[in-house]
């Protein structure tokens, strides 16, 4: 946990409730240097209302320091839904797909936070990431079924999910995570984050106006 919290802090800049050093940042934003702008857009099938892509990966750091930021705007603001898909790179990132798509698979996806926690406290405590055998005390205590969750992994749907990850990623050529494709139609500067004095403010300033962008498009 200590880990964690100084991961965050460094990160992040320490992040902080919005106050009067977000009152007194500037909120402004400019094409190319918070966000760029995506042609085509990527649609996401049966999704009306405003969404988010995040392209992630289970074990990255920069991901699970930005989670608190991201649940907080989830919490904040339920309209906007979240569509996360896991970014394929060398062979452990795509057994990491697999345990991703596993999980939604089963009916899990809502313990997204909760598997990307497990995966830093294993790697803070043993300097590893989990390997299947690892999975099973996380699977045990969330009442899933370790054989269900196993077979899902390999499942005709979870490949095809891996496919359709991939060849977006390439489209949009994505080199790293988190990326976060807003409506479809833009994708956020990490930089305009993580380098914000209060970066909390600074996520939820610019995802309000990307989001309020694509509904004017």
């Amino acid at each position: 946990m200590k880990r964690h919290l100084v991961l965050l802090a460094s990160l992040l800049l320490a992040a902080v409730s919005v106050s009067a050093i977000a009152r007194a940042e500037d909120q402004s934003f400019k094409e190319g240097q918070d966000f760029i702008t995506v042609k085509p857009a990527v649609k996401v099938p049966g999704v009306k209302q405003p969404y988010v892509i995040e392209y992630l990966w289970l074990g990255c750091p920069h991901c699970q320091a930005m989670n608190p930021i991201i649940e907080h705007y989830e919490h904040e603001h339920p309209k906007v839904k979240f569509v996360r898909r896991p970014a394929i790179g060398k062979d452990r990132w795509v057994f990491d797909a697999h345990v991703f798509y596993a999980l939604q698979e089963t009916g899990n996806g809502e313990l997204i936070y909760k598997i990307m926690e497990f995966y830093h406290n294993l790697a803070g405590s043993e300097r590893r990431l989990p390997d299947k055998e690892d999975l099973k005390p996380f699977l045990t205590q969330h009442h899933i079924d370790a054989d269900k969750f196993y077979k899902a992994m390999d499942s005709d749907a979870t490949l095809e999910n891996l496919s359709a990850a991939y060849q977006d990623q390439e489209a949009l050529g994505i080199k790293g995570v988190p990326t976060f494709l807003v409506g479809g139609q833009y994708i956020m500067t990490l930089a305009s984050i993580t380098q914000a004095k209060d970066p909390q403010a600074r996520f939820e300033a610019l995802m309000n106006y990307l989001v309020e962008k694509t509904q004017h498009n």
